[in-house]
């Protein structure tokens, strides 16, 4: 989960100093593997990302000086403050984060929680502060998976020196790259795996269901201060990154995965960059991972910290690192947010619901596959392609999540309601939702749509 150290393990080993190799593809298995759990320790992770704007300067995306206040509000004391040269990026309290995206979206990224009641609590807590902050300074805070107002040419990009090397790679490698780097916000879950066998179950499940779960919680139909055409602009602009990283990786595909072919397919995956001295490094970039192990670039020489930086410049549905991120939803307000954990603890967390889940979510060749997820960004809940009725899919996923998590935390089944009114019952996701008002109360006042979607 997003706390975790990539590289290391309990027992610290591998060192994120230690040298690597062509022949090193067996430890990169090996330190997958250890992230396994037994099941009474399987946990979730939240991470939930926000839009700031400054409401005195006609809604206008906040600045780095102004999102380096909002973090600095967060910070017990000076100690708890991350900086990177003279910038504050990260704020943590020893359990949940905060961190800035490259156009200065605020993540809060939760400490991992047994429980959904737990997860709420400090995701309420979270935003109860965030509100302080926000009327201090004369901010606003929207959850929304596109930016609704911006054009890229007004982000105000953040003085981060991970984004500086990562902003022209991906810039030459897919037309909505920037637009995903600064106009994009997600919510994410993180989860626990046990067994390989289990380990394999859910990152195809997390992959194959990841369009319906995108309709599901589609949530930014807005682009330049008016409907987009899409019901999730955020999936179309990560349909136009750097497709050898981004959307649905090849292994998904396979009905036969193992943790071997993740890595397998990380170590063709091109390097953005290498850390070395506090500095991040381009002259990798395009460098397939397996060609770095093999020959080095220059005077560098791969050791297991660049693996595991390498492997956060993996953009899948779902990725692996030593639990399964699942990153297939836009930013939603909280109820929708608690309702994305409690859907994939209901179909992950539960054996029967996941060999279920594994059966129902479409095996379908790359080229539907993709089709699908463009058919998706565009429509929503009323996409199909290649045989898929994406709403009857949601319905089923919702519906088999419920019944799943009956059996393992009974107590939180009513996480789902949401889903069940408008999934199942009304057949729509926010992005209906908001279109609606659009078209009718709110008579096309974005104003009214930015009360709505405030989240602080």
């Amino acid at each position: 989960m997003a706390h975790r150290q990539d590289g290391g393990t309990r027992e610290g080993f591998p060192l994120l100093t230690d040298p690597v190799s062509k022949d090193s593809a067996p430890l990169f298995v090996e330190n997958l593997l250890r992230g396994e759990k037994p099941r009474a320790e399987w946990m979730c992770g939240v991470e939930f990302e926000l839009f700031g704007y400054d409401r005195a300067r006609s809604f206008e995306r906040i600045d780095a000086e102004q999102v380096q206040r909002v973090l600095a509000g967060f910070a017990p004391s000076s100690n708890d403050i991350v900086h990177e040269g003279g910038t504050v990026v990260e704020v943590g309290d020893g359990q949940n984060r905060l961190t800035v995206e490259p156009g200065g979206q605020v993540e809060f990224s939760g400490a991992p929680q047994r429980r959904l009641a737990d997860v709420e609590r400090e995701l309420r807590r979270y935003l109860s502060r965030l509100r302080e902050v926000a009327e201090s300074n004369r901010l606003a805070f929207l959850a929304v998976g596109f930016d609704p107002l911006r054009t890229i040419e007004e982000q105000c990009w953040f003085p981060k020196m991970r984004y500086e090397v990562m902003r022209p790679y991906l810039a030459a490698h897919g037309r909505r790259a920037w637009d995903m780097m600064c106009r994009t916000c997600a919510v994410q879950s993180n989860l626990d795996y046990g067994a390989p066998e289990d380990l394999a179950k859910k990152f195809l499940v997390g992959n194959r269901l990841a369009p319906a779960v995108t309709a599901m919680f589609a949530n930014s139909p807005f682009e330049g201060g008016r409907p987009s055409g899409y019901k999730s602009t955020r999936a179309a602009a990560w349909l136009d990154t750097d497709p050898a990283r981004a959307g649905l990786p090849p292994p998904a595909l396979e009905d036969d995965f193992a943790p071997e072919d993740y890595v397998a397919y990380a170590l063709d995956v091109p390097m953005i960059f290498v850390q070395r001295g506090g500095r991040y490094l381009g002259a990798v970039a395009g460098l397939r991972f397996r060609e770095f192990l093999e020959r080095g670039h220059g005077s560098l020489r791969p050791v297991f910290g660049d693996w595991a930086d390498h492997l956060t410049t993996i953009f899948t549905d779902a990725r692996l690192k030593q639990h399964v991120e699942l990153r297939s939803a836009d930013a939603n307000d909280l109820e929708m947010s608690l309702a994305l954990q409690a859907l994939w603890k209901g179909l992950l967390y539960d054996p029967a619901a996941l060999d279920e889940a594994l059966r129902l979510a479409p095996r379908l060749k790359s080229a539907d596959a993709v089709a699908l997820r463009e058919r998706v960004a565009r429509d929503g809940l009323a996409a199909a392609h290649a045989g898929v009725n994406v709403l009857r899919l949601a319905r089923e996923t919702v519906a088999l999540a419920a019944e799943g998590l009956a059996r393992v935390a009974p107590d939180e089944v009513s996480y789902l309601d949401v889903l069940r009114e408008r999934v199942i019952g009304e057949g729509v996701c926010p992005a209906d939702i908001l279109l609606r008002n659009w078209e009718g109360a709110w008579h096309g006042s974005m104003e009214r749509a930015l009360l709505h979607l405030r989240a602080a």
